[in-house]
């Protein structure tokens, strides 16, 4: 719908402070989307392949443009060679590429990191925080890999069956609720013992080999640490379980 592919059934959308509908070339030009897949000319070599979409868009991206950009997506090294021969990661890097040919001020990301390899994921991450975090760009995250949002979102809509349930930054919306903290201790019963000494009305616990897990505030995680360790066990690690796959399902199923 950012892109005028379709055309909502009622409502607008104001971009940039202008309505889409009456001013779309204005606001096209300092957007750049990728559609879940993109797609490429692949008998011809990620260089070319730019180069054309930089004259398709109009962009005024020289040779020099063209390649400091493949190497920022980190293509340095594959300039020349056909887009056939690239994994699937490879293709989402260049597609981030074409879309950033014509320095857009938005970026609409849809779907960036579906059907890739874990480093892949890793490598797309990196490249939003760095779009966000060193360039300063505005990017629209569309994705149903949740723990990746949480990773690079600092604000977020969840949407269901068409409407927005919640909006606001995720860390506000995440520390609203209890987290779901998995302790690793020497002594799991005495470790429990303890705090059943210590502090009125514990969180009945679930109690996996090492892993003592309970539903606590924050407050309370620094407090039943402090008193495990106050009472010599040693605590290993401590996890917060309470992920933004959680919080979706709560928020959909209310």
């Amino acid at each position: 719908m950012h892109a005028s592919l379709i055309k909502p059934n009622s409502g607008s959308i104001r971009i940039f402070g202008k309505s889409l509908e009456k001013n779309r070339s204005e606001i096209l030009a300092k957007t750049g989307s990728i559609i879940e897949k993109p797609d490429f000319y692949k008998y011809l070599s990620a260089y070319k392949n730019l180069e054309i979409f930089a004259r398709i868009s109009g962009a005024n991206a020289s040779k020099k443009d063209i390649y400091g950009m493949l190497e920022f997506v980190g293509l340095q090294g594959r300039e020349r060679d056909k887009v056939a021969g690239f994994s699937h990661g490879m293709k989402q890097r260049l597609g981030i590429a074409q879309t950033l040919l014509h320095q857009p001020d938005l970026i609409v990301l849809d779907e960036p990191t579906t059907g890739l390899d874990p480093q892949g994921i890793i490598d797309i991450r990196n490249l939003i925080l760095q779009l966000r975090n060193e360039h300063r760009k505005t990017v629209i995250l569309s994705s149903h890999n949740l723990s990746e949002i949480e990773i690079i979102s600092n604000r977020m809509v969840i949407i269901n069956q068409g409407r927005s349930v919640v909006e606001g930054t995720v860390s506000d919306l995440l520390n609203s609720e209890e987290l779901v903290v998995s302790l690793e201790v020497d002594q799991v019963e005495k470790a429990l013992r303890i705090l059943q000494e210590e502090f009125k009305d514990v969180p009945k616990p679930k109690i996996e080999g090492h892993f003592l897990e309970l539903a606590l505030s924050r407050t309370d995680v620094a407090q039943y640490n402090q008193a495990l360790v106050r009472n010599g066990l040693s605590v290993y690690s401590i996890e917060s379980k309470r992920k933004l796959e959680d919080y979706f399902i709560k928020i959909v199923n209310n």
